[in-house]
């Protein structure tokens, strides 16, 4: 695979599965000017090694007699077997008719080549419209990258880990406050340790912080605030990660 406009920074990412060099060529000088990020794949199996890799994308345009998956069984393996809410359009020499299902089951429309600039573009900004934005906006409370990378992408991996997040920690909370009643201070301190890498995997310095001073550096008489900080942390994380993914069980 390759990515002919590399040193773009802007614009949505697009992957190409496409056997015909002109065509390759075609569309490839058509998302330079468009500014899209576009990485051309060898095939649909290319294709799939790359989303298990890479963690966001924002269209796949693959031929629809691309192999050895064609297009349309490269769209539902991307779709049922990692996961992945990615539109797909399936470029074809001849566009089929609505009543062809494998095309409403699979995939979100169809390109028909050879690709026309107004109307490949027409069609790119279409879907892009109608996205839900995928990728939250930057925020303080936490990253994804980590989660990403372990799981070379699989987004379903690292929703499952989210919501673990959330169950997890808000019990271990709930056992710092009981720690902090009893006044076993030991207990908390076990307790921050083994917290501490929840905060870390969403790469959380405030709660990672945290964490270490309860568990190494405080006083006693600064555990209570200290306490209360790491939960005030908490529920900023759970709370935007509400907001970011509403369709995760967190903060339930």
């Amino acid at each position: 695979m390759k990515n002919p406009n590399a040193s773009l920074q802007a614009g949505p990412t697009i992957l190409l599965v496409e056997s015909n060099i002109t065509e390759q060529e075609n569309f490839a000088h058509i998302a330079l000017q468009e500014g899209w990020q576009l990485v051309i794949c060898n095939s649909g199996m290319d294709a799939i090694h790359w989303f298990n890799k890479n963690n966001k994308a924002d269209i796949l345009v693959i031929e629809e007699n691309s192999a050895p998956l064609n297009g349309y069984q490269t769209a539902d393996y991307i779709k049922t077997e990692l996961g992945l809410m990615l539109p797909v359009l399936i470029t074809v020499g001849i566009v089929p008719t609505p009543q062809e299902l494998r095309v409403i089951a699979y995939a979100e429309g169809v390109i028909k080549k050879p690709f026309i600039k107004s109307t490949t573009i027409l069609q790119i900004n279409e879907i892009l419209e109608k996205l839900p934005d995928r990728s939250p906006a930057q925020n303080d409370c936490y990253s994804l990258n980590y989660l990403r990378d372990i799981f070379e992408g699989h987004e379903e991996s690292v929703f499952e880990s989210l919501e673990l997040f959330s169950t997890s920690v808000n019990t271990e909370l709930e056992q710092l406050n009981i720690g902090l009643q009893d006044r076993d201070y030991n207990r908390i301190r076990e307790i921050a340790h083994s917290i501490k890498s929840s905060f870390e995997m969403l790469e959380n310095e405030t709660g990672r912080s945290i964490c270490h001073l309860l568990n190494s550096e405080a006083e006693e008489t600064e555990m209570p605030g200290l306490i209360l900080d790491l939960q005030l942390e908490f529920a900023s994380i759970t709370k935007q990660l509400t907001r970011d993914f509403p369709e995760l069980k967190i903060g339930i």
